[in-house]
């Protein structure tokens, strides 16, 4: 079987069949210098939300059918007023920074971005700065002890943004080194976007909403991630299907807006933009697709990115294809100082923007269980032995964010035809070869497969209390789609191994990871944009309810139901044999569409290049 590398450790969660394994990233190897104190550096301080109880209290509501606020979203206006910070202690944060010498840049409903020396930063902030450099060039200005901010700043607890000396800012995706031979029959169980459609039970192309084809009219979704992709390789995996012959309309396009002026198109960097873009608008040809590029994954992209939707309100849906341990946030792993707060900041984002209606989905991560490295991975010790640990994803451990995992897909197709009927799924792993992410010692006992698992920041949401999920926190993932398998570093690769493949630079390309299913699984979303005729907002609690409806039912059993089950499977910590059927590779299981969307009366997408499944 063809091999694929594993690329996902970092920020991206998505790998590209290859057949060998990655040479060692060279911006692995890193140097850090102390800054000049003269050199002059911005930065962004963000303050805390007001009655965050409040707020919980307000989302619960708009996702309870029959209450007085079921899906009546706020604006950012109004959001501001009920939870952000108030204009007096936005107004003491900026009179400390101008008395601190530095100068205001912008303000934002509850950040303020600022600038100034070195020297007067390291006085406000109390720790110092030094530059990292890696071995491409690249540098980042990071905080080298905790921080020991301003009595006025602590008293206001602020979170900077910026300073953040963390292992986790770089894409992992490598191409193939030849064409993917068309494998719809073949043994390695390659599919086009079209396959998966079938497969998971999409509604027919010809259904109509209101008039018009239920293919996500209507719906705005954003694409978060860095670089730009060529709109000839959307065109010619359209084309592969016979879009244009089967339906009559032109090859969907999509939109661009760049954040900090955003990343060009590299064809040794673009392919997670590629990915996301095709599994989205395949899923969804009909809806308006913007391309939310950023200059690279740094945290401080990431936020400025996230915010920037937040702030705009223009999208409902939101997918983000990367990832990164949630442990790299702790003093453990960054020099000592706690940057668990970052976190809450992302947090309470995702929780304006399902406030506003806006849907977040993010990949669970590739690593299996054992997301993280054990701390000793970032050790100059060259006796040190580091491990694969159990851990759990950023973005995707968010209560506010939907976090999709899955597997491996087995279908049967009929000789004569494209037909990809369902047989049934695998989430069994594949144990790899110890190797070194982060150029430091090699790092063994890891495996490749979805992430998931118990996070240490988040609590147990509400809405998983419905169903049994054996932890008291939050845990990943929420549901599970195509994920694939057998990286090239796998020490053994398993039959029911798969990929996805799509276009990138010009050619076909086999991929594996949740990069797969996070985006497919918001094309799907936008189909329930469209069908439900507005947003969504956190759709957890949906997703949960109809889980604990399929759990609970008794009596004659549907035809069809939300959720496949039963996916045997193992992942280097967990199984798949949780009670209730909730389980940390596939969370809830992966969706019969039509079922799970309250589709049934919708006739299904049929065979792949057929008017019904184009």
């Amino acid at each position: 079987m063809i091999k694929s590398v594993l690329c996902s450790t970092l920020l991206t969660t998505a790998c590209v069949l290859a057949v060998a394994a990655p040479a060692q990233a060279a911006d692995a190897v890193e140097t850090l210098a102390k800054a000049n104190a003269a050199a002059t550096v911005q930065f962004e301080l963000f303050l805390p939300l007001r009655n965050e109880a409040g707020l919980e209290a307000l989302l619960s509501d708009q996702q309870t059918p029959g209450s007085a606020n079921y899906h009546k979203w706020l604006t950012p206006a109004d959001f501001g007023t009920r939870f952000g910070p108030t204009q007096a202690s936005m107004a003491r944060v900026h009179d400390s920074l101008k008395a601190a010498g530095l100068n205001v840049k912008a303000m934002r409903s509850r950040s303020i971005t600022v600038s100034g020396s070195v020297a007067k930063i390291e006085k406000l902030l109390g720790t110092r700065l030094g530059v990292k450099s890696s071995a491409t060039g690249k540098a980042s200005m990071v905080a080298m002890s905790k921080l020991a901010m301003s009595p006025a700043l602590e008293s206001e607890k602020v979170v900077i943004a910026d300073f953040a000396n963390m292992h986790a800012a770089k894409p992992m995706a490598v191409k193939t080194n030849g064409v993917i031979a068309d494998s719809r029959r073949g043994i390695n169980r390659g599919y086009y976007y079209n396959d998966l459609k079938q497969a998971y039970d999409y509604p027919s192309y010809t259904a109509k909403v209101k008039g018009k084809k239920l293919d996500g009219t209507g719906s705005n979704v954003a694409i978060l991630i860095s670089n730009d992709i060529l709109d000839t390789d959307v065109q010619a995996m359209f084309d592969h299907e016979n879009f244009t012959t089967n339906t009559g309309k032109p090859v969907p396009t999509i939109n661009r807006l760049l954040i900090n002026g955003g990343a060009p198109f590299d064809p040794n960097l673009s392919f997670e933009a590629s990915l996301d873009v095709q599994q989205v608008i395949s899923g969804a040809p009909g809806a308006n697709v913007t391309l939310v590029n950023v200059p690279n994954l740094s945290f401080a992209n990431i936020l400025d990115g996230y915010y920037t939707i937040v702030s705009n309100n223009t999208f409902d849906l939101v997918n983000s294809s990367f990832g990164a341990c949630e442990l790299f946030f702790t003093a453990d792993y960054n020099n000592g100082v706690d940057q668990t707060g970052l976190l809450r900041v992302y947090d309470s984002i995702f929780a304006q923007g399902n406030a506003q209606g806006i849907t977040f989905v993010a990949s669970s991560g590739d690593n299996g269980g054992l997301q993280c490295p054990s701390a000793d991975a970032f050790s100059s010790d060259p006796n040190a032995a580091p491990t694969w640990i159990p851990g759990v994803s950023f973005p995707a451990h968010s209560p506010h964010v939907t976090s999709v995992g899955g597997g491996n897909l087995i279908t049967q197709f009929v000789p004569g035809t494209l037909k990809s009927k369902y047989v049934r799924e695998s989430a069994f792993g594949n144990p790899l070869i110890p190797y070194s992410p982060f150029g430091t010692n090699p790092i063994s006992g890891g495996y490749w497969g979805a992430g998931g698992g118990i996070s240490t920041i988040f609590k147990r949401p509400d809405y998983q209390k419905l169903v049994t999920t054996n932890s008291k926190m939050r845990t990943l993932p929420d549901v599970g789609m195509f994920v694939g398998g057998c990286p090239g570093i796998a020490s053994s690769c398993t039959l029911d191994d798969g990929f996805d493949i799509i276009w990138d630079n010009g050619s076909r390309a086999g991929v594996i990871g949740t990069s797969v299913a996070s985006p497919e699984f918001v094309g799907a979303l936008a189909l329930l944009v469209q069908y439900q005729g507005g947003r969504l907002g956190n759709v957890n609690t949906f997703l949960y309810t109809q889980a604990k409806a399929q759990n609970t039912a008794t009596g004659p059993q549907p035809a069809i139901q939300p959720y496949h089950r039963n996916n045997p499977g193992f992942d280097g910590v967990y199984g798949t044999d949780f009670p209730k059927k909730y389980n940390y590779i596939y969370g809830n299981g992966s969706p019969d569409i039509r079922a799970l969307f309250n589709m049934n009366k919708i006739g299904p997408a049929g065979d792949p290049q057929s008017p019904s499944n184009p």
